[in-house]
């Protein structure tokens, strides 16, 4: 994890680890005394929005107040399977783009639902969103979070 925050207040960090997106909630029925129907989170999203929460707060230490400006870059090492020209235009950057699940709305809503309380008060403070996602050498997540211009 590297992160920098400066005078104008605002936060680089990055995650290691291949981007998650955001599950959809879970419904379970219980029967018996506590019956009822049940929301709950995947387990896979609850891990890693634990971790990225983790990263968050060693990055700040008081939520950000103002209305902010999101740039969120998601990198995803490219397949070893792939055919030679089709590394090679990964590799050469001709070919950045990963166009492949997960969806980019769901992994942007996995970070913006993370940093609640911690980078921002509430994520409704983001005015401004800039989302990719490339390939690139390692598995990561690099979020800038600074004031609205």
């Amino acid at each position: 994890m590297m992160a920098t925050a400066n005078k104008q207040r605002s936060v680089i960090l990055t995650v290691t680890g291949k981007p998650v997106a955001k599950g959809r909630p879970r419904l379970t029925k219980r029967v018996g005394l506590g019956r009822g129907v049940y929301l709950y989170t995947p387990e896979r999203t609850g891990n890693a929005e634990e971790i990225m929460q983790g990263e968050m707060r060693q990055a700040c230490t008081t939520p950000l107040e103002r209305p902010l400006q999101l740039s969120v870059v998601f990198c995803f090492r490219r397949p070893k399977s792939w055919p030679k020209a089709q590394r090679d235009a990964v590799d050469n950057g001709e070919e950045p783009w990963h166009v492949g699940k997960p969806d980019l709305d769901n992994l942007v809503k996995l970070v913006q639902d993370a940093g609640n309380g911690i980078l921002w008060r509430d994520d409704a403070q983001i005015v401004r969103l800039e989302a990719i996602k490339v390939y690139g050498a390692e598995n990561e997540t690099v979020i800038n979070v600074f004031p609205a211009e």
